[in-house]
């Protein structure tokens, strides 16, 4: 279960981080430098929203009947 919230931190941090350099590039080189990192962004965030639910989904399962 902890591995699966590792993971989903993981791919925030990795979203966030490609946005920064997305960003960074747009206004340093344009969109045509940045177009990579904002998709990168994308696959990412896509990734973590993925995770996401998988482990909120397993939590509900695995949480005890009262």
């Amino acid at each position: 279960m902890k591995i699966i919230r590792i993971l989903e931190l993981a791919w925030l941090i990795i979203a966030i981080a490609g946005a920064v350099l997305g960003i960074y590039k747009f206004a340093n080189e344009g969109l045509s430098e940045a177009i990579y990192f904002f998709i990168f962004t994308f696959v990412a965030a896509v990734f973590y929203y993925i995770r996401r639910k998988q482990r909120i989904r397993m939590e509900q399962e695995n949480r005890p009947l009262e």
